[in-house]
């Protein structure tokens, strides 16, 4: 096969791919016209190129579904599930054929008429959404609604693939791309080990810019050889909104897939082996685990049911919890069936706990389903499951609440990676803690934090909410050091279910770029570590494995896990309807609150993502533009604010809060109040007055659809100190940082240093947008210039630069 065919087959593929998500989500919300013309972009373009390669039969099915994608643009017809899926039956056949050009073999066979006709608005014929061919009767709707963020993440995806012409590839050895990755790794340390010891060394003009440009090509050459092996998981996710839909309708059910974790990244060859455990897993969810609708209402359950697949990685190792908020696993029904195969025996059984007995489904051979079918039922599924992740050295453990879900947890390893981490202090030792678990950092002497010790248990109210709290040092065996107890530095650590614990240590000392290495399976059988790095000092340091700690200290109950919590709150609201209000205190001290059901979720804003030059304060949020109230007069005492967000379903307004209490619910009578229309009525909680806020009158009066930010262009200086130090916080202050090749006319914001600003001057070069002119010395500039890390003059000027790009911005809209 020459190359141009190789990067047909190669294009081709990864169009289909991102298209079979954009269909889906187009189908969910078929009102979404850019969704619509990415997919019809895809069809085209699989046409086209088909044309060119003179293959027929892929373009005469390419050109059917460009047909009926043209049909639902011009208005002739409306998008249903039967469309929706003969289009993906098309995208499956196309994508069968593209296999065997790759493999230098004929068409496989297939009635391509049928999956034409299928297209039509009326079609003789149904075909099977996974092409397999026509099925009797009429087609099954399902229904499944993606969240927000996998849409998003899809857009992305999607408008990433259609403007890349077909990019070249070669084949490399696998151990090739190891040597590199190694290689590079150990430059890695020795760039921090050299800049260790530059920072001990003082100020040393002739090195210091040298040392940047070398750390810039590392950074760019590290980042280009770990693309090569890693890839981001969300290829692997991409494929499973399909799965589900196809599932679901088959099997009569309705559920709704939860994607979090797309970005973490994955070795190529790992994707691979982790994508039919994940399918066998999801399978067994939808087919045994998740109820009919008509059973689940009549459990007082939604309608819909909730997969959610989170993955987080820690070390060199990769978390991914699947789970469902389904009828869970039956103890009885499992160890009735492993005594009546000879699995165990009745004394066995008899010994045997509940976590115990749950395991014995990954036995090779066991299935609690009465019928073979075609999706399970063979004895043939979860013990292949532990098979292969045993295989690269991975496990899989279950857990699960009868009538409220189940939970898989997936942990699979990486034999290298670089990681941000946080390196902490106990005992007078070292250790790492990945980033991606740390939520917040918190001294135990803060007001908003009370730390507790009963016997051998200790916790903290943190915001209103008991969180259980961890002594690094006895978790470790080590000396409790110089800190008295109560007097530790809190890492609020949030684990892939959503578990929030702390770990209470010494002192932080810094964050970074960490190079993990595995460690000897003797001390990897601990549990306590997950891998080893080496500091900038040249310090080895031995990375925590946090999702094993929290195991061993039960932190990941089946009652603390996000499914079950979830579903713990259905069979509530089902018991009674119950008032809830989420509960806060103002900047004015007084408690009040707002019912629970127009809290859409509690933000942290940096104080520069708020605007007051309009007359009227608003903020950004992911992106979005919406009103805030309820802010204190004058400057903000703090750099973050706490906002709840609010929502009535078409508005939303922000509401700022000094502390966000707890979400209670309201069992005492509310009493009216007449002469103030922005409160609903008053009541007692824990015996103490709170004021009902009225979400009516707040939203006839604030509220405003969510209007979509477009963030402001900065450019930055070209220097590492840029990327890493100024470019945080140009963003928090609501700017998108520039790349390279983009136009003047489109920046609305240049970030540069003094000399540089002078030469452009002296050359007469035009600067794009406003400029912040920045000085390497605190007393080195005039009255114009910001000293690099004078971070509260930074912020002032951003808010400055960012107040007049709003306000400018909005005269546009309203003068058009």
């Amino acid at each position: 096969m020459d190359d141009l065919l190789a990067d047909f087959v190669a294009e081709t593929r990864e169009m289909l791919e991102a298209s079979e998500g954009e269909i889906i989500a187009w189908e969910a919300d078929p009102a979404d016209r850019a969704r619509l013309d990415t997919i019809f972009r895809f069809v085209h373009t699989v046409k086209g190129n088909c044309g060119f390669f003179d293959f027929p039969r892929l373009a005469g099915l390419s050109h059917a579904a460009e047909d009926a994608l043209a049909d639902c643009r011009a208005g002739r017809r409306e998008p249903d599930s039967a469309l929706v899926s003969a289009v993906l039956a098309i995208i499956d056949r196309i994508a069968a054929m593209i296999d065997a050009v790759e493999a230098g073999e004929d068409f496989p066979e297939g009635d391509d008429e049928a999956l034409i006709a299928a297209l039509a608005e009326e079609p003789e014929i149904e075909i099977d959404a996974r092409g397999e061919g026509p099925v009797a009767g009429t087609a099954t709707e399902a229904t499944l609604a993606g969240d927000e963020a996998g849409a998003e993440k899809g857009d992305a995806r999607s408008s990433n693939a259609a403007p890349n012409p077909a990019l070249r590839s070669i084949r490399l050895p696998v151990e090739l791309l190891d040597r590199v990755m190694s290689g590079v790794s150990d430059m890695v340390l020795a760039r921090n080990d050299l800049a260790h010891r530059l920072r001990q060394a003082g100020n040393q003009p002739t090195i210091d810019g040298p040392f940047e440009r070398l750390t810039t090509i590392l950074s760019d050459v590290r980042d280009a050889i770990t693309r090569m092996r890693m890839q981001r998981i969300e290829t692997l996710f991409s494929s499973l909104p399909r799965l589900v839909r196809d599932l679901s309708a088959e099997l009569g059910k309705q559920v709704m897939i939860d994607l979090e974790g797309g970005d973490v990244e994955l070795d190529r060859e790992m994707i691979e082996v982790v994508r039919d455990p994940l399918t066998h897993i999801i399978r067994n969810a939808i087919d045994h685990g998740i109820e009919p609708p008509s059973d689940r209402l009549a459990r007082g359950k939604r309608e819909i049911a909730l997969l959610s697949i989170a993955a987080r990685q820690s070390g060199n190792t990769i978390s991914i919890v699947v789970s469902d908020d389904g009828r869970g696993l039956d103890e009885e029904r499992i160890a009735a069936k492993a005594v009546a195969t000879g699995l165990i025996s009745e004394a066995e059984r008899r010994e045997m706990g509940r976590d115990k007995i749950l395991q014995l489904i990954f036995e090779p051979g066991f299935s609690t389903a009465e019928t073979v079918t075609g999706v399970s039922g063979r004895g043939v599924g979860l013990d292949v499951v532990r098979q292969n992740l045993e295989r690269v050295g991975g496990s899989i453990k279950v857990s699960s609440q009868p009538g409220v879900g189940t939970l898989f947890t997936l942990q699979i390893p990486l034999t290298l990676s670089i990681i941000a981490g946080l390196t902490v202090e106990t005992g007078d030792q070292r250790f790492a803690i990945p980033q991606s678990y740390v939520e917040e950092i918190v001294h135990s002497s803060a007001k908003a934090l009370d730390y507790t010790r009963m016997g051998e248990t200790s916790l903290i109210t943190f915001r209103g909410q008991r969180v259980p709290c961890l002594l690094l040092s006895d978790v470790l065996g080590l000396d409790c050091g110089d800190v008295a107890e109560g007097d530790h530095t809190m890492v609020m650590l949030r684990l892939a279910s959503g578990d929030l614990f702390a770990l209470a240590v010494d002192r932080i000392h810094s964050h970074g770029d960490l190079v993990v290495k595995p460690l000897a399976p003797a001390v990897m059988k601990s549990g306590f570590y997950a891998g080893s790095t080496l500091l900038d000092d040249g310090q080895p340091v031995l990375l925590l494995d946090v999702t094993n700690i929290a195991g061993m200290y039960d932190l990941v109950s089946d009652a603390r896990t996000r499914v079950l919590k979830a579903g713990m709150d259905d069979l509530d609201r089902a018991s009674g309807d119950v008032m809830r209000a989420m509960l806060f205190t103002d900047f004015a001290g007084r408690r009040s609150g707002l019912r629970l059901e127009l809290v859409k979720r509690i933000e942290t804003a940096p104080a520069s993502a708020i605007d007051r030059s309009a007359g009227r304060a608003r903020a950004v949020i992911d992106g979005v533009i919406l009103p805030l109230v309820s802010l204190p007069e004058g400057p903000l005492a703090s750099e973050k604010v706490r906002l709840l967000r609010l929502s009535d379903g078409a508005c939303e307004l922000l509401h700022a809060v000094a502390e966000v209490d707890d979400a209670v619910e309201l069992t005492e009578p509310l009493k009216p109040v007449a002469d103030d229309p922005l409160v609903e009525a008053v009541t007692l909680v824990a015996g103490q007055t709170v004021t009902l806020i009225d979400g009516h009158e707040l939203f006839a009066r604030h509220g405003e659809p969510p209007e979509p930010a477009a963030r402001p262009l900065a450019r930055l200086p070209d220097s590492e100190w840029a990327r890493t130090i100024l470019a945080p916080l140009v963003t928090s202050a609501g700017y998108a940082i520039a790349e390279p090749n983009v136009a003047d006319d489109k920046v609305a914001l240049t970030i540069m240093f003094e000399d540089v600003y002078e030469v452009a001057a002296a050359l007469d070069r035009p600067v794009a947008g406003s400029v912040i002119r920045l000085s390497d010395q605190p007393d080195g500039g005039d009255r114009e210039t910001i000293y690099r890390y004078d971070r509260t003059a930074l912020v002032e000027a951003l808010q400055h630069a960012r107040g007049r790009s709003g306000s400018a911005s909005r005269n546009r809209k309203a003068n058009a």
